[in-house]
């Protein structure tokens, strides 16, 4: 049985989730009005790309209100619980964009109209400040309670029960957004939280992916 690790846990690593998402849903509006109108088959690229980050951050959300939340809640009540009610709440404001988002995307993968492209890129317009708002808060008011009242595994936890909702196929990618920009103390902190075998393949294979990912999803038209 591996040795538990009970020291500390240290976030740093979230931040490098963050910028994922930042940049990758921050490039989306521009993406999406560019597609020319009509052009059906890159429509339902563009599409699937905004529903694989979708996705993605659905499972981030449900990892965090699942796993540590609920952990947080029930240690140093005082500092912690109304800290971890806000975090619910963006969480339902953020979310309730993204399903927004969702239905916009299926209305123009299914038409190709400039009239629901638009409408899409609007919507994740919308999206972007409360989402903002949301990842800055847990920077400066959640992240140092986790470092505080959790420990490494119990961290390392909520990242991979995440991880093990995302399909296999699309995991390469993500490892290929995540390391983009992460430093190296983010990447050595995700080497310690990511079972050796996953880290090690995903980490060569990753960025090789998300090249091969971009030349499709960005691709000048």
């Amino acid at each position: 049985m591996a040795k538990q690790n009970t020291r500390p846990a240290d976030s740093r690593d979230m931040y490098a989730v963050h910028t994922m998402f930042r940049r990758e849903f921050g490039a989306l509006p521009a993406l999406i009005r560019r597609v020319t109108a009509h052009d059906g088959a890159r429509a339902r690229i563009v599409a699937d790309h905004v529903a694989l980050l979708v996705d993605l951050l659905h499972v981030h959300h449900r990892s965090e209100d699942d796993h540590c939340w609920p952990k947080l809640a029930g240690r140093g009540p005082q500092d912690v619980a109304p800290i971890v009610e806000l975090m619910r709440s963006q969480h339902q404001v953020v979310d309730a964009a993204l399903q927004a988002t969702e239905r916009r995307t299926a209305v123009w993968r299914a038409s190709a109209t400039a009239e629901d492209r638009d409408a899409l890129a609007d919507t994740i317009d919308g999206m972007l400040p409360p989402l903002g708002e949301h990842l800055e808060a847990e920077e400066e008011r959640m992240l140092p309670l986790i470092d505080r009242y959790l420990t490494a595994d119990e961290w390392a936890d909520v990242g991979n029960k995440g991880l093990g909702n995302v399909p296999r196929a699309k995991i390469p990618v993500l490892f290929g957004m995540l390391l983009r920009d992460a430093s190296a103390e983010q990447r050595a902190l995700f080497k310690e939280a990511v079972p050796t075998p996953v880290f090690t393949v995903m980490s060569r294979v990753g960025p090789i992916a998300l090249k091969r990912y971009q030349r499709k999803v960005f691709a000048a038209r």
